[in-house]
């Protein structure tokens, strides 16, 4: 059965989080494909690169050898504010829903929980980046960060760049990590840890379940 499109004012915003490797790419990808089998018009985009701005901040990252943790968030911020006037925004005006990979919580968990930044000054940037657009939805992929950074290094080859968080201790992604299970715990309602160390059909099943309970629409 084909579910009605979602039609109204305003759209929803679903965002997938998730460490080095949890493969939030893919999982967009195949939540895309579900929604737009079913009728609903989606928007697929991600951050940083969502936008010429985003693009260009992550080549200027992969560029500099050391960046201060608060000018690394305060650029996330600028960044995701672009993409929100320029992509997130009118999109859910549209009605539409917009699939994210990675959004506010990254920041949170990166800048903040990962490199320190304090908390609040981070919940702040996101609030003025977002102008208070906010996820309907969160999906973490949830993956032991050793395994998440052997997938990632593994699929951009032995001879690739890496990207720079990638390059970083062991012991920033073990805080990442649990700075993803710390917003899960503040906010059950909106944020959903999912086992990403399983099968990409089966990780991609659940998440569309997940999606379809949110939205309304039959499940899987």
């Amino acid at each position: 059965m084909v579910a009605a499109r979602l039609d109204g004012p305003r759209g929803r915003l679903i965002t997938v989080e998730g460490v080095e490797g949890a493969g939030k790419t893919t999982q967009v990808e195949a939540l895309r494909a579900w929604l737009v089998e079913r009728g609903v018009s989606v928007v697929a985009t991600a951050e940083p690169d969502g936008t010429p701005l985003g693009a260009s901040l992550r080549r200027v990252l992969g560029e500099v050898d050391r960046v201060a943790p608060l000018t690394e968030t305060l650029l996330f911020a600028a960044s995701r504010a672009e993409h929100v006037q320029r992509v997130i925004r009118p999109a859910l005006a549209a009605g539409q829903v917009v699939l994210c990979d990675r959004y506010v919580d990254s920041t949170v968990a990166y800048q903040g929980y990962g490199r320190g930044v304090p908390l609040e000054t981070v919940a702040q940037l996101n609030r003025l980046a977002t102008g208070g657009v906010m996820p309907d939805l969160t999906l973490v992929l949830d993956l032991d960060v050793a395994e998440g950074l052997r997938r990632a290094r593994a699929r951009r080859g032995a001879l690739a760049a890496c990207d720079p968080f990638e390059r970083l201790a062991i012991e920033f992604h073990e805080r990442v990590r649990k700075g993803y299970w710390a917003i899960r715990d503040r906010e059950p309602e909106r944020v959903t840890l999912v086992d990403a160390d399983r099968a990409q059909p089966l990780v991609a099943s659940e998440m569309a379940a997940l999606v379809a309970r949110r939205l309304g629409l039959e499940s899987p």
